[in-house]
């Protein structure tokens, strides 16, 4: 969570599971290269870990999305619940 914003910038929900799904891509190791990260860190997202804009991006460009459609921002409250 960012500290000076009492915000936290997460992967939508299951968006991972369903771009792999959909490009028929069929091992979590040819992802995470697709979107340009390691296989450890596409567990870490997975598991809700807050990602890095440079990864963020990655996702964005390898299936022409844009960033909103990447990312949801949760305010403190919201991550709380």
């Amino acid at each position: 969570m960012t500290e000076t914003t009492g915000t936290a910038v997460k992967i939508r929900p299951g968006l991972l599971d369903r771009l792999k799904d959909n490009s028929g891509i069929r091992s979590d190791e040819a992802f995470a290269r697709t979107i340009g990260v390691s296989r450890q860190t596409l567990t870490r997202l997975k598991a809700g870990d807050e990602p890095n804009l440079r990864t963020v991006v990655g996702i964005a460009q390898a299936f022409d999305l844009a960033i909103g459609e990447v990312v949801v921002v949760e305010r403190a409250a919201e991550a709380a619940a």
